[in-house]
């Protein structure tokens, strides 16, 4: 009768933890699926406001056309905001040359177009950062893009 026993309780074990191993296989079988999905995916930003914002920049012996469109979403009253200009340095940091303030819409469209002139032979970075008005809520994103000037 003790052999008995010690063998159901050996079976019992045995059959624990096989059904423990499996699990735990199908669960980081489930996790790499899921990992491997989320990283596949593009990112989306998910704005209330803010249906979407452009900004680009182009340079030719110097000059610089800087443009940037903010659209807000159904329902915008205002859109208020400012561009700011940079420039990359050989140690990684940027150096402000120029800020475009009190930038204003009083519809869902904001427009932002300058021309600028800039040494040659540097990164410039130009950030637009638009604060978007609707339904009494102003919601405030920022959005940049980089351009070498040669």
């Amino acid at each position: 009768m003790i052999k008995r026993k010690n063998v159901k309780e050996k079976c019992f074990t045995v059959l624990l933890l096989f059904t423990l191993l499996a699990s735990s296989i199908c669960l980081a079988a489930s996790a790499s699926e899921t990992t491997k999905s989320i990283v596949d995916e593009p990112v989306q930003l998910r704005w209330t406001n803010i249906s979407s914002i452009s900004v680009n920049l182009a340079f030719n012996n110097g000059k610089g056309t800087l443009w940037a469109t903010v659209v807000g979403q159904t329902g915008t009253t205002k859109i208020t905001g400012y561009a700011v200009l940079d420039r990359l340095n050989s140690d990684n940091t940027y150096t402000k040359i120029n800020t475009w303030d009190n930038l204003k819409a009083d519809c869902n469209i904001l427009d932002f177009n300058e021309t600028y002139y800039v040494t040659r032979g540097y990164t410039y970075r130009l950030t637009i950062t638009p604060t978007v008005y609707r339904n009494g809520i102003g919601e405030t994103a920022s959005s940049s893009k980089s351009a070498y000037a040669s």
